[in-house]
């Protein structure tokens, strides 16, 4: 800290790893020619997605059209509402993104406008962030490794998918080296103008953007503390420094004050914690896998070309130089390493963290190839075979990176073609064939809303709030959810997707019988005209019941499990109790209900009880056999009442669908208005009970 700015700025200049510097002039040129080629190499992959898809852009993924539906309501003065007249929701995985295209729809840019804009701004970014690489790189490790970690930058397949992709990849990708750039021009005076503003910019873009730049507040606040002159000097350069904390708490609170949660609902889809009855060691051995994954396609060793072969080693081997190295550098380098394994740890919490071509990872790879160059040029320095050997190595480098970008752009055309024949078809089906104002409920919200026209309903949560985790608990809680809505709320028509092999399925919606006919059926996709007349068939038992009933317990819908404290203590690690729904014919007519699938104990507490009066609680079970290979053989049940034991309750299967059994709780055992329901093992280290449980009455 107490060497001057000017010492620091010709050391910095003068100096690469020991190379004369005038080797290399050809640096200020790769100031212009770095950004030019990631230029080029964006929008060739925009116009080759261009030819591809017949003369029209279409984005590799639906989240685009989603950004896009969010910039173009913003733009009309509807801030954060994907439909018009909707609540607030939290479906865009990035606030500042779409702040941005509501700019440019409110300056004009608007119908088939608003994506192609998206997208040049997009490779606009992806320029100006190789720009930025060669900038820093020069900064904090000389020009030859700027100019080629620069390079690499503007060549990368990922990048440049990321790029093409209509989303926020790079424009945080700039933010997070910008930040850098700020910090290592501010940090030698020990005054930060900028840099907190780019640090809660980026934070904005992603919420993981914050965690990977989660040292550079406290750097700041002491650097300031250290360096200011005076008591009120130190207090308004700490205050400022800890802006980002400041935007992101507001952000928050704005977010709970009027949705209700301070999680995103991005975050509640997708994060491991929002399964059902996760337990701490399947959320650590789940993260941990893809934390492990994420560590392969760093270290370039997989099939997928994210990174050239050795890339995360080598980027180790950066950061440890840059932290050797001391003043800014040092900075840089703390920044980069335990941000990119803090960042990659709350990404590995996502379910979802692996899909869409690792987009998650994208942004903060720019810095990462930073480091790693960083680490090749030490590599070639330590060999002592000559001047030659750094640039050699990184050539070989550049040859992996520009060998994967063909790879990476028949990924981003087979991408947009999915999107192409599935979602994008859909929309243009829905324009001519659905009713004016009609809702539609769909997987995939994205060019439904934004091309289609007509006000969506999403299914898996992202843009209709309180949908996400019941989507994660299966179709059972899911239609629950739905008919828990207002008539006007709920989807007029629901569009179902081919099976997908992982995500939300909600072809098993179809095949419970709770839906009505189809109004199109092709091989990727199936509508139906939703059918709501049996929404309310499941609440009462089959047969008359004699009695009064005191309470409902309706398992499979989240709210009245919540209500009643209803708990699944499952028996084997890594089953999740998942919801179901389900018609069944008796009688003459029909019943729907929803279940959740048990395996091991089920807790409930009954409400609204009269003491001293005898309980008879009709349990609606199916017993009659789960999947292969997880039923246990138990269809016997201990009852315990307040911790009292009742005895042996046989749950009687049926191949019908489901049956309903009385449990009778004696009077005795009433003595308030409020009783806790245990079903259980018949002993400790028998069988587990293997059900799945439609609900409970209380009958008096």
């Amino acid at each position: 800290m107490s060497v001057t700015k000017d010492v620091v700025e010709q050391e910095l200049v003068e100096t690469t790893r020991g190379i004369p510097a005038a080797r290399w002039r050809v640096d200020r040129i790769a100031l212009w020619a770095v950004p030019l080629l990631a230029m080029v190499a964006g929008l060739g992959f925009v116009l080759v997605n261009v030819h591809y898809n017949g003369g029209h852009y279409i984005p590799p993924l639906d989240d685009a059209y989603i950004h896009a539906q969010y910039g173009k309501q913003i733009g009309q003065g509807e801030f954060l509402q994907y439909n018009d007249g909707d609540p607030i929701s939290t479906g865009a995985s990035s606030l500042l993104y779409v702040l941005v295209l509501g700019a440019f729809y409110f300056l004009g840019v608007h119908g088939g406008l608003l994506l192609p804009a998206a997208v040049l701004f997009g490779v606009v970014c992806h320029a100006l962030t190789a720009g930025g690489v060669v900038l820093l790189g020069r900064r904090v490790a000389g020009p030859v490794a700027g100019v080629w970690a620069g390079g690499l930058v503007a060549l990368s397949g990922p990048l440049l998918w990321g790029a093409s992709s209509g989303m926020e990849v790079s424009i945080t990708s700039l933010l997070l080296v910008a930040t850098l750039l700020a910090l290592v021009r501010e940090a030698p005076r020990g005054v930060f103008k900028t840099t907190p503003v780019l640090v809660a910019l980026a934070a904005l873009c992603r919420l993981e953007a914050l965690v990977f730049l989660l040292l550079v507040p406290p750097l700041m606040m002491h650097v300031s503390l250290r360096r200011a002159r005076n008591l009120p000097a130190k207090i308004g350069s700490m205050a400022w420094s800890a802006l980002p904390f400041v935007v992101i708490a507001a952000q928050l609170l704005f977010y709970l004050v009027t949705t209700g949660h301070t999680s995103p609902n991005g975050s509640q889809a997708k994060s491991h914690l929002s399964m059902p009855n996760l337990s701490l060691g399947e959320l650590a051995g789940k993260t941990a896998d893809n934390f492990s994954a994420f560590m392969e396609i760093l270290a370039g060793l997989n099939r997928q070309d994210f990174a050239f072969p050795g890339a995360l080693a080598l980027a180790a081997l950066g950061v440890a130089v840059l932290v050797r190295d001391g003043g800014p550098r040092r900075w840089v380098g703390w920044t980069i390493g335990v941000g990119t394994l803090l960042a990659l740890g709350a990404i590995s919490t996502m379910g979802t963290a692996l899909w869409q071509q690792v987009r998650y990872l994208q942004p903060f790879l720019p810095l990462f190839v930073l480091a790693a160059v960083i680490g090749l040029v030490e590599v070639g320095k330590r060999l002592r075979l000559g001047d030659k050997t750094p640039v050699a190595l990184l050539a070989v480098a550049a040859l992996f990176t520009a060998l994967s970008v063909p790879t990476w752009v028949h990924n981003a055309v087979q991408d947009s073609g999915g999107i192409r024949e599935r979602v994008v078809a859909l929309a243009a089906w829905t324009k001519g064939h659905l009713p004016e104002g009609a809702r539609l409920g769909v997987h995939d919200v994205g060019a439904a809303a934004y091309l289609g026209g007509h006000p969506t309903v999403d299914l898996v949560g992202l843009t209709t709030n309180g949908l996400a985790k019941p989507a994660l608990h299966g179709m059972g809680a899911l239609y629950e959810e739905l008919r828990a809505m207002s008539p006007d709320d709920r989807p007029d028509y629901i569009a179902i997707y081919d099976r997908m092999p992982n995500g939300v399925q909600l072809e098993h919606l179809a095949d419970a019988g709770v839906l009505g006919a189809p109004v199109l059926s092709l091989p990727v996709m199936t509508v139906y005209k939703a059918d709501w007349s049996l929404i309310d068939t499941g609440d009462v038992p089959i047969r008359p019941v004699n009695g009064t009933i005191r309470d409902h317990v309706d398992v499979g819908s989240m709210t009245s499990e919540a209500e009643h404290d209803h708990e699944v203590h499952t028996a084997r690690a890594g089953f999740q109790p998942m919801t179901e729904a389900r018609t069944l014919e008796t009688g003459g007519h029909e019943v729907v209900d929803s279940a959740r699938h048990i395996v091991g104990e089920e807790e409930f507490t009954l409400h609204g009880l009269v003491p001293g009066q005898e309980v008879r609680l009709i349990a609606r079970h199916d017993s009659s056999g789960p999947k292969p290979g997880l039923y246990t053989g138990a269809r016997d049940v201990r009852v315990f009442a307040d911790d009292t034991d009742l005895g042996k309750h046989w749950l009687k299967p049926d191949q019908k669908g489901w049956s309903e059994t009385v449990i009778t709780i004696p009077a005795h055992l009433v003595t308030g208005t409020e009783l806790t329901i245990r079903l259980a093992a018949m002993n400790s280290f028998g069988p587990s009970p293997d059900y799945k449980a439609f609900g409970y009455w209380a009958v008096q």
